[in-house]
């Protein structure tokens, strides 16, 4: 008696994959070639997104060059900023300075003036004939407060 002959694995799988197709399920040259399809597509994404890192890391470095080049500035400004006030420290020293100066000689005027008339009412005569006035004193010390100003 002969003994019944094994099936070859190929026509097993064969027969198992018909099996599987009539059942409704997909065949596994169909599954690979869905897997395949998968991992080219996740290879482009790969690829995709490689390129958009790059392409961030560009403008990263971008940025990173523009943020330098800011802190820079920034520190020139400091910088400036600092002699600004030495600057306005020293301008503020001398308005000081001058203010002192100018109250100063409004008070000797007035005490030259006060003396000179207690010395010679006729004085009065002789400061009148320079035509200089209070308004002239004032205007000229005015305009020196104004220069003090400006240059503070």
């Amino acid at each position: 008696m002969a003994l019944p002959q094994r099936p070859a694995r190929s026509e097993v799988s064969g027969e198992v994959a018909d099996a599987a197709s009539s059942a409704g399920e997909p065949s596994q040259t169909e599954l690979l070639a869905a897997i395949q399809g998968s991992r080219v597509a996740l290879e482009g994404m790969i690829e995709t997104v490689a390129v958009e890192v790059n392409l961030l890391r560009a403008d990263l470095w971008k940025v990173s060059d523009k943020v330098k080049a800011a802190e820079g500035i920034i520190s020139e400004l400091q910088s400036e900023l600092g002699t600004l006030r030495t600057q306005m420290a020293q301008a503020t020293s001398t308005v000081g300075r001058l203010e002192a100066w100018l109250e100063d000689a409004e008070g000797r005027l007035s005490q030259s003036r006060t003396e000179c008339l207690q010395k010679d009412p006729t004085a009065l005569s002789y400061i009148d004939d320079m035509h200089i006035t209070d308004d002239d004193l004032t205007e000229y010390l005015s305009s020196v407060e104004r220069l003090v100003t400006l240059l503070a």
